[in-house]
């Protein structure tokens, strides 16, 4: 499997290299494919985009009015592609996760957004066990 740097619509930048990134280990320690860094030895190619990064309050301090805890939401879209074939395994697919953090103990959106994109490559690569089982 080819994992081709995700790409980015959000304007925060870095997390699409943290992301290609968890999804190539996860595909190395769940499944029985290797993970090739050469598109042209791959069977198959991995292609995505972060389609957008959002921040949610979800509580704030009662006198001031501050934020307390925050939330962060990732979506993503993915192909997945039969490089022999053409034939897509997985075509424009979406998943969303969230990620917490509460800014008054140190925590930052880093936190949450590496979080997030830690289980949306669990996710992913569950899914991507479903054309491979059938």
């Amino acid at each position: 499997v080819y994992v081709e740097m995700f790409q980015s619509k959000s304007f925060r930048r870095g997390l699409e290299y943290y992301l290609s990134r968890a999804v190539a280990q996860q595909l190395e320690l769940k499944t029985p494919y290797k993970v090739t860094s050469d598109r042209r030895r791959a069977d198959t190619v991995l292609r995505g985009t972060i389609l957008s990064i959002t921040d949610h309050v979800t509580a704030r301090q009662g006198d001031v009015g501050r934020p307390m805890d925050k939330r962060c939401t990732v979506v993503i879209e993915v192909t997945w592609t039969n490089v022999k074939t053409g034939e897509r395994l997985l075509a424009n697919k979406k998943f969303r996760m969230t990620g917490s953090y509460a800014a008054l103990s140190g925590q930052d959106w880093d936190t949450a957004a590496t979080d997030a994109a830690d289980e949306l490559a669990c996710r992913l690569v569950e899914a991507m066990e479903i054309p491979w089982q059938e």
